[in-house]
């Protein structure tokens, strides 16, 4: 989140929301996390992640006022605090991903283990340890918004400070990254990174764009989207084939948008929607099933089988104050865990734990 609520004059209307079938996320359990109140709202809760240990243990770490906190999955045990940057810049977000067992935290915020924070994982569930801070050249990685990891190739894509290049990071050495190349965006909120095919969500542009970075030092533009009538376009995800996308805008009553980018040169807009709050933040692909965090309507997951169609399966109010279209509530939900495990995080601070039915996701 950076940037104020926009409330156009005309609402339109994409979709009904209606449920498809009884399909269920069964709540696990809440876990309270530091926050505070300014001006009525609470804040300090920001994205959060999932972490499977090599036994099958399972993990949420989740970003919260003063760092990140790590809680065992099911049984809801803080297990492991890491203090992360307090000072605040524009917001309190902590954005986390893991690679082997090492977890990669960004923050916005200034002070303790600013820049590319790394925390080793290998001892939970006695502990875990903050290892490494990679601050970038010139400290271009300090106060960083975002990062994705392309697991497959061992690099993150990071965002520098005004969001104007992603750095393209090999994690060769997991505790001393470095940077081998980098995508000049002029703007940008959001990365997503997957086998060399790099997708960026280019905020106030406002557009998206893919890369091809098989060549770490000579990245290839393969296309930009303009979105029209955009809002501020806030994050992209790909489906597991690549032939579509889903995209998000962070403003009140801008839809989840599907695009067909089967041809690169001419994607196109085939789908579209918007929950019962009309403000979505992220949404996340697996399968044909998405996940969508939806501040104040919380968590929804959306069958995608009908692209063209996407369709509510299950949903569950995180933030049961109520339905305003506004920026409180629910920032964060992550694609089940091999566990079935959905992790949904709240500004107020609080972690839900979910559990989704289906047997695969």
């Amino acid at each position: 989140m950076r940037r104020a609520l926009l409330l156009p004059a005309v609402i339109l209307f994409w979709s009904v929301v209606v449920p498809v079938q009884a399909q269920q996320l069964d709540v696990i359990g809440t876990v309270d996390l530091p926050a505070i109140d300014t001006d009525s709202l609470e804040t300090g809760g920001s994205d959060v992640w999932g972490y499977v240990a090599p036994d099958g243990s399972e993990y949420a770490i989740m970003g919260e006022i003063e760092g990140v906190t790590i809680v065992a999955v099911p049984s809801l045990e803080i297990v492991a605090r890491i203090p992360g940057p307090t000072l605040r810049a524009r917001s309190y977000w902590r954005d986390i991903k893991t690679y082997g067992h090492y977890a990669y935290v960004v923050s916005e915020a200034y002070g303790h283990a600013e820049g590319l924070q790394v925390i080793d994982l290998s001892g939970l569930p006695e502990s875990a340890e903050d290892v490494a801070v990679f601050r970038g050249p010139n400290d271009e990685l300090v106060s960083s918004h975002n990062l994705s990891i392309d697991t497959e190739t061992g690099h993150a894509y990071v965002l520098n400070s005004d969001g104007s290049i992603v750095y393209i990071v090999s994690l060769a050495n997991p505790t001393e990254p470095e940077i081998v190349g980098g995508l000049t965006v002029g703007d940008v909120h959001d990365v997503f990174a997957r086998g060399d095919t790099v997708y960026v969500a280019e905020g106030r542009q406002p557009s998206f764009t893919v890369w091809n970075t098989a060549n770490k030092a000579m990245p290839e533009l393969l296309s930009r989207v303009t979105i029209p009538a955009s809002g501020y376009v806030h994050n992209i995800w790909p489906t597991d084939d690549g032939r579509y996308v889903l995209t998000t805008e962070e403003t009140a009553y801008k839809s989840i948008k599907v695009w067909d980018m089967e041809d690169l040169s001419n994607p196109t807009l085939i789908g579209e929607w918007l929950g019962v709050s009309r403000l979505a933040h992220n949404v996340l692909i697996k399968g044909n099933r998405a996940v969508v965090a939806h501040y104040t309507s919380g968590v929804y997951v959306l069958d995608i089988s009908d692209i063209e169609h996407p369709r509510e399966l299950a949903h569950h109010d995180t933030y049961e104050r109520n339905d305003d279209v506004a920026m409180d509530g629910n920032w964060g939900a992550t694609l089940p865990s091999p566990g079935g495990y959905i992790y949904a995080s709240d500004q107020t601070g609080q972690l839900t734990v979910l559990r989704w039915r289906e047997a695969e996701l």
